[in-house]
């Protein structure tokens, strides 16, 4: 069969054809069919490993350095080519099959805990370092209210991340006996295996 003799010539197909497929599935992102993303990604994973170790196999009978070469070869080209797809290019709102929370709620815990002075809970976080950077920033400051303004994820030429997303906050604060003043914060929140958690918080600024 033609494809034992040329092995390669499918998984060099489809290692350029990598980054049109990935447009392809970013134009059904936020479509009705937007479910079918991840199962969809997982088997063209899987094809693709499958069809460079039939190649790597065949080739292998001939000489198994110049088959594991090619067979890394074409894996680090399907990388290249598809980096410039996952590259994050601005901020857009995130599909609706994502849901309400997207790490809202872990954010809201955070600013709940600062208005009453106390610390939030440790799974708030996503690292110490997080939270004690967030202990430093905001420990003359007291927190009088704050208000979701605006929520999103990161857009990029593939299907979008879904999981790290961002959400701006603008907080009323207060130094002392001074003047309430109005500022904006910019929570970063990941997914974890345990839900969300703040990664990282920008503002407020003094």
């Amino acid at each position: 069969m033609w494809w034992r003799r040329h092995a390669w010539i499918p998984v060099w197909i489809a290692v350029f054809l990598t980054p049109v497929a990935l447009l392809a599935l970013r134009l059904i992102d936020d479509t009705s069919f937007a479910l079918l993303l991840q199962p969809v990604l997982i088997v063209l994973v899987v094809l693709c490993r499958a069809m460079v170790a039939v190649a790597v196999r065949t080739s292998a009978r001939r000489s198994l350095g110049r088959a594991l070469a090619a067979g890394g070869g074409a894996v680090l080209a399907a990388g290249l080519l598809a980096l410039p797809t996952i590259h994050v290019i601005g901020q857009r709102s995130c599909p609706e099959w994502m849901g309400v929370d997207r790490g809202i709620q872990v954010s809201g815990q955070m600013f709940d805990a600062w208005r009453k002075g106390e610390l939030p809970p440790p799974e708030v976080w996503a690292g110490t370092a997080v939270a004690e950077a967030w202990k430093a920033r905001v420990g003359k400051l007291r927190l009088i209210d704050y208000k979701l303004m605006d929520s999103g994820c990161w857009e990029r030429l593939s299907p979008v991340t879904t999981g790290k997303t961002w959400h701006e906050f603008r907080v009323t604060v207060q130094q002392g006996d001074r003047d309430r003043f109005s500022k904006m914060v910019t929570v970063y929140t990941r997914a974890t295996r345990h839900g969300w958690a703040v990664a990282e918080v920008e503002g407020p600024e003094p």
